[in-house]
């Protein structure tokens, strides 16, 4: 089986800050995986104090966890999308492209592509 794993990290956007909090961070990023064309299974956000938040989506085609810390303007994303049934290499990128542009303060971010399925590394 071959997945593509992607590992990203950078500041705040204005986009997460105007999301609205956790609920309306769920919409948002959901609307993103429905946008290039992959499916949210479940979705759970759960807060901590000081206006952190983890997030997870599980996918029909693997999941995508958001770590946020408005307090140290840091956010990192796990995204891992397999190729079980279907092609999803460009749906992956263009997801890892989406989140980037929305989660991530411009010049801010950074992304490592992790081998997996026997793939050679490339970089993000």
């Amino acid at each position: 089986m071959t997945a593509h794993h992607f590992v990203g990290e950078g500041g705040y956007s204005e986009g997460l800050l105007a999301a609205g909090g956790a609920e309306g961070l769920l919409a948002k990023v959901s609307a993103l995986v429905d946008a290039v064309g992959l499916q949210v299974m479940a979705e759970q956000a759960v807060p901590f104090p000081g206006g952190g938040a983890t997030l997870v989506w599980v996918l029909a085609e693997s999941h995508l966890v958001l770590h946020l810390w408005p307090e140290e303007d840091h956010v990192t994303i796990d995204l891992h999308i397999c190729d079980y049934r279907t092609e999803n290499e460009a749906r992956a990128r263009r997801l890892r492209d989406a989140l980037d542009r929305f989660c991530f303060a411009p010049g801010s971010s950074g992304w490592t592509e992790l081998m997996v399925g026997g793939r050679q590394l490339v970089s993000a």
